[in-house]
C-alpha cells in the first residue's frame, strides 16, 4: 500500500485532520463546475443524496430528521443489516446555497458542516466534520468514507448514481491509516492544513 500512498490520496483531494478540543476536525475541499444551487440539491435532497451518499429521508429545517440508509454492496466490514446501514441524524443549520449542517453517525457529537461559496462559474465546497474523541480508532474509516463518497458528487449533480467500490474504500482506509501513524511522511503532508469551521 505504501507504494501507492500518494496516488491513493493525492494532496489536492486528500482529507485533512486536526485536533479540536476532545475530538478532531476532518476536512475536505472541492471546486465543482456547477452553481451552488445545483451542488445544494446534491447535498440536501433525497434524489441527490441517493446518488452519492445514501438513500435519505430528510426534512431540511433546523431540528428536522435526516434518516440515511447506506446501500453499498454487502461486505463483511459492513454487512447489510439495519444496525450497520441505517443512521438517524438531525439537521442543525440550513442557509440555502451557502451552509448546511447536520449530525452524522447517529451521534449528536458528530457534526458535519457543508459550506458553499460561488467560485466563478462553479462552487467552492468545504466539508468540515467534527469527529468526537470516542471515534479515534475510526478516523481512518471516516476519512476514507468521505473521500470515496465525495468522488460521486459530480455524478450526483447530473442525477447519476455513483458506484461504490469496497476495494477503493479499503485502499483509501489503509493509506489514511498509514498517514495517521506517520503524519509527516511524504511531500504533500495533507494533515498539516489548518481547517477552520467558523
Amino acid at each position: 500500500m505504501t507504494d501507492t500512498l500518494v496516488e491513493t490520496i493525492p494532496g489536492r483531494d486528500a482529507g485533512t485532520i486536526r485536533e479540536d478540543g476532545d475530538g478532531w476536525i476532518i476536512g475536505f475541499e472541492r471546486r465543482l463546475r456547477h452553481s451552488p444551487e445545483r451542488v445544494w440539491k446534491a447535498l440536501t435532497t433525497p434524489e441527490g443524496l441517493a446518488c452519492w451518499l445514501a438513500e435519505a429521508e430528510i426534512d431540511t429545517v433546523p431540528g428536522g430528521k435526516m434518516e440515511l440508509h447506506f446501500r453499498q454492496p454487502d461486505n463483511d466490514f459492513m454487512p447489510d443489516v439495519p444496525e450497520k446501514r441505517r443512521q438517524s441524524n438531525e439537521v442543525l443549520t440550513v442557509r440555502p446555497y451557502s451552509l448546511f449542517e447536520h449530525t452524522f453517525g447517529s451521534n449528536p457529537d458528530s457534526i458535519v458542516s457543508w459550506r458553499l461559496e460561488p467560485d466563478g462559474d462553479g462552487t467552492h465546497l468545504v466539508l468540515a466534520h467534527r469527529v468526537p474523541s470516542t471515534w479515534e480508532s475510526g478516523r481512518k474509516n471516516v476519512l476514507a468514507g468521505w473521500q470515496h463518497h465525495m468522488e460521486g458528487l459530480e455524478d450526483a449533480i447530473h442525477g447519476v448514481r455513483h458506484p461504490w467500490s469496497w476495494d477503493r474504500w479499503f485502499a483509501l482506509r489503509d493509506a489514511y491509516a498509514e498517514r495517521l501513524e506517520n503524519p509527516n511522511a511524504g511531500d504533500d503532508k495533507p494533515y498539516s492544513n489548518d481547517w477552520r469551521t467558523a
